[in-house]
Parts: C-alpha cells; structure tokens; sequence
C-alpha cells in the first residue's frame, strides 16, 4: 500500500526535476533581463562573460582579492544561460577553475574552498531560476487569461449581435403574418366586391343598382374594419374584432362576412370563454385565414367551424366541402398559420376531408390542437 503510494509520487518528483532541468526560462539562445535589454546577442555575453571569467581565474592565481569578482562573474553565468542544466554546467566549470587556480596560488584548502563557493552558487541559482521560471509561468497564464477575455468579449458581441438579429427576423416575421392575417385578407375582400360590383354595373339599371349599392356599402364596411385593424396593429393593442364582445361573436361576424361572399358558413358550440388573450388572437386569425382560402381558392358552397375545448387542449377545425388543395404547394397563409400555432405549443394538420367525393371535390380539414 505504501510502496504503491510512493511511487507515483516519487515518479511526480522526478517528472518535475527533469522538466526544471531541461526545460527553459528564458528565449532559447537569448539571456535574461536586464542584459537583453542592453542589445547585445546573446552569443556576444556569453564571449564576454568566459572572457571575464578567465581573466577573474588568471587574476585568482595571483591575489586573493580576485574572489570579488566571484560575484560578477557567476550572475553573470546564470543570466547568461536561458537553460538551467547550461547555467549549473558553467557554475561547475568556473569552480573547477576556481579550485585550479587556488592550487596554483598554493592554497592549502584550495578544493573545500572551491566546492563551497560552487555549492552555495548553485543553491542560489537554483532559487533564482525557480523565481524566474514560477514568474515566466505566471506571466503566460496572465496573457493566456487575457486572451481568454478577449475573445470572451468577441463571442458575446457576436452572440448579442446574433440575439438582435434573431429578434429583428421574428419581429419582421410577427408582422409579416399579422400584416397578411388582417390588412391583407381585408384588401383581398375588397377586391373581390369591387369585382362583384363592376360585373353588376352591366347588367341593367333596374336590376343591378340594389345589388351594386349592397356592394359599395359591403366595401365600405371591410375598409373601415382595415383602417381599424391597421390602427389596432401599430398602437400594438389586439385585433379589434376581439374588443367588441369577445372571441365567440367576432367568429360570428366573421362567419356573417364570409356569407355574403358566397360560402355559408356554419359555427359550432360557442367558442370556450376565458381563453388567454394570446390564444384568441391564434383561434381568431386562424379561422379567418381558413375562411379566407375558402372563399379564394377552395370553390366551395359551405364551410363548419368548430372550436373546442377538452383533455387540457383547445381544438380548432375548420372544415369545408371544396376541391381541396390539389397537392399545391403549401403558401405564405397555412405557413402563417403554422407558425402562429407552433409558437403556442400545438400542432396543426391540413388534409383533405374525404378521399373521393363527387365531381372531384374532396374537401379540405384544417385542425389546429393547443395546449391550454
């Protein structure tokens, strides 16, 4: 158990030795500051440090007063060296040519002398190295922090410029449905009793006037309800329909318009009361739209609308008993509406109401199902 414990530790130990050693502090070939602020190469302060040194060594041979050179000549030797195995390996030298020129001065302790000032050159810049290595760690972890800062800040620019545009597309898409669900179905009836009109006006005076002034009265009555609508929907408040009695009497007035356009229209039970505002607006401009597509584009006689409520859902089905889709693709309207359900939770199915019905018209059913 202990022998198993220790040998990882001790092969930490050495793992971190071997990389003190071999490893650099400082740029490879270079020397430390401050003498690499001086300018020189470092090729150059190694020449000029061996040069003092031997002049140092041949000095030592002759006065003992060249030991304060010692001091110059190994800082030198560390600051020299940018590799620590290097750096001892010259402090190691330079004290063998210590010890020599002691012996030659015949100094009778000439290699315990020489081994000590060795030794505690060593010891010092062993310290030295270890402060300048923890210090060059340090300052690398700083710059890779701040880097890490930098391009945090990038990212979130990016994500908040990303966030606004996402914001601006579903604001431009909110009001490209509310835009096609409201003004644009109203031009649309507009269009279609202008035409209405205009076939009248040929037919004669006595016959046509009643019929056209129904007309003109119909298109001032689906202009007003624009010029409403489209004041409800730049103050932002909700479609104007649902001010005036509810979700269940503005289906009833809907349906009323439809039946002048030539479709019956036959509503279910009433609509549930209390729904949030949010999910009328979606019944509302669902069953218009379905309305809306009827008239234009189904050629169909009558339509039912249901709207529901059971099992924690509310089902909206708007059925009727045109051509059908014919396999045509699906248009900005169904996609408006789908959308409009999905952002509530829900599901929306359109499909033909039977497989084979007479004179090819099969139907359409609309479903939309939200959660409540």
């Amino acid at each position: 158990m202990t022998s198993g414990g220790t040998e990882p530790s001790a092969g930490r130990r050495w793992d971190r030795f071997v990389d003190f050693v071999s490893r650099g502090n400082g740029r490879p070939g270079g020397v430390h500051v401050p003498l690499s602020r001086l300018g020189l190469p470092g090729r150059a302060w190694r020449l000029l440090t061996w040069a003092l040194a031997l002049a140092d060594l041949v000095a030592l041979t002759r006065t003992m007063w060249a030991c304060l050179g010692f001091f110059l000549v190994f800082s030198l030797l560390w600051l020299v060296h940018t590799r620590y195995w290097a750096a001892a390996t010259a402090v190691v030298v330079f004290g063998a040519g210590i010890a020599a020129a002691l012996f030659v001065q015949g100094e009778e302790d000439w290699w315990q002398a020489a081994l000590v000032t060795v030794l505690l050159c060593l010891v010092t810049g062993t310290w030295v190295t270890r402060v300048q290595m923890a210090r060059a760690d340090l300052m690398s972890a700083l710059a890779a922090k701040e880097r890490a800062m930098e391009a945090l800040a990038r990212t979130q620019g990016e994500l908040a410029a990303a966030e606004h545009a996402a914001g601006a597309a579903a604001e431009r898409e909110r009001w490209a449905r509310e835009v096609h669900d409201t003004l644009a179905q109203g031009f649309v009836s507009v269009v279609a009793l202008s035409q209405a009109a205009r076939a009248e006006l040929d037919e004669p005076e006595q016959e046509g006037a009643p019929a056209l002034h129904e007309r003109l009265a119909q298109i001032e009555e689906v202009s007003r309800d624009n010029l409403t609508e489209a004041r409800a929907l730049v103050t932002g408040r909700g479609p104007s329909a649902l001010r005036c009695g509810g979700l269940d009497a503005a289906l009833r007035r809907l349906a009323a318009a439809q039946g002048s356009r030539g479709v019956e229209v036959s509503l279910g039970a009433p609509a549930p009361a209390d729904l949030p505002p949010a999910l009328q607006v979606v019944v509302l401009r669902l069953v218009q739209e379905a309305l809306s597509n009827v008239v234009r584009h189904a050629r169909a006689e009558r339509a039912d609308v249901l709207v529901s409520a059971h099992d924690g859902e509310l089902v909206v089905v708007v059925e009727d008993d045109g051509v059908g889709a014919g396999g045509a693709p699906e248009g900005t309207g169904l996609t408006g509406m789908r959308s409009r359900v999905e952002s509530l939770g829900g599901t929306l199915v359109v499909a033909p109401l039977r497989a084979d019905g007479p004179g090819g018209r099969n139907g359409m059913v609309i479903e939309a199902r939200m959660p409540l």
